[in-house]
């Protein structure tokens, strides 16, 4: 082959590729950059369907007659007259509807939240729902593990304000099975009762720690138990360290949600709390007594902190 026909040839290749970079599109751009587009305030219309006009709620009906039927019953149905973020009712949230329609229902040509990755779905939520409780969105355990919106609230159908899917603690309980089986235990909170909820204590909505509705553990159980709060003139050092050193806020299978059972608990860190004789200070009470008695807070009963006397009693 001579030189011409080489530098020929290797023209040729040379286009084939450049014209492969720019016309086709790695898969993995396509997945990041086509979000679909909604006529929510504020939610800036991309891919599937930016060009297209509303059409109206009228003609989304004609096709799903009993979806709207049952959206007209919802707390976003029923505001759909008198809040201007649900002015455009189906297409305020799945953008408008010409090419969906145009298309004979191509399902490509309209936004469907339940099929956008968690973190769109969630943007467009956020466009309307800017409560302060929602502020910690994004750095919350929720939201870094890819749940939804859609994971837990169902626009379409329920009929309370919040649009839970299941009711407050049963939506959690979907996903958090381990939290759902201690609060079976003997000790728990009352939860399974009915006198508390999972958003007595958590936000679901996002928060530092845990999605917890205050600043700390310590913070958010003091905020019932007020009175272990202290400050004491005797603390109890794993007391005010962290609630968790010494309960299990879900359930346990001892009592007063305690990580064991007395004495067991109080020896893990008081290896020897007691001399077997009445010099040096002890009180002349063997482990095997004290394993034998049981609890350390029949005598030792202001536990969580104490006025009155160092070994925290009254």
């Amino acid at each position: 082959m001579d030189t011409r026909s080489r530098i020929g040839r290797a023209c040729v290749t040379l286009a084939v590729i450049a014209l492969t970079v720019v016309f086709v599109k790695p898969a993995f751009a396509a997945d990041k950059e086509v979000i679909p587009s909604v006529s929510a305030p504020g939610y800036k219309p991309a891919a599937v369907n930016a060009n297209a006009k509303m059409v109206g709620a009228e003609s989304c009906a004609s096709c799903h007659a009993e979806t709207a039927e049952k959206f007209g019953k919802t707390f976003h149905g029923r505001k759909v007259l008198s809040h201007p973020k649900l002015g455009n009712s189906c297409e305020a949230c799945h953008g408008a509807g010409s090419a969906h329609v145009d298309g004979g229902g191509d399902i490509a040509l309209i936004t469907n939240p339940k099929k956008l990755d968690a973190a769109a779905a969630s943007e467009l939520c956020l466009t309307c729902h800017k409560e302060k409780t929602l502020t910690m969105w994004k750095t919350g355990s929720h939201a870094t593990n890819a749940v939804s919106c859609t994971s837990c609230h169902n626009v379409h159908e329920t009929t309370d304000r919040k649009n839970l899917a299941k009711g407050g603690t049963e939506t959690c309980y979907t996903c958090h099975k381990q939290q759902k089986a201690d609060m079976r235990l003997s000790s728990h909170h009352p939860v399974p009762e009915g006198k508390m909820t999972c958003v007595s204590c958590h936000n679901p909505h996002g928060g530092i720690e845990g999605n917890l509705k205050w600043d700390s553990k310590q913070e958010t159980c003091l905020k019932c138990h007020g009175d272990k709060a202290g400050p004491f003139a005797y603390e109890h050092p794993p007391v005010t360290d962290d609630c968790m050193n010494c309960h299990k806020p879900h359930g346990s299978s001892s009592e007063r949600l305690l990580k064991q059972n007395m004495p067991n608990l109080c020896l893990s860190c008081h290896r020897q709390p007691h001399s077997a004789t009445r010099g040096g200070g002890g009180q002349g009470l063997s482990l095997t007594v004290i394993q034998q008695r049981g609890r350390c807070y029949d005598c030792h009963n202001q536990i969580h902190g104490s006025d009155r006397k160092p070994g925290l009693k009254d």
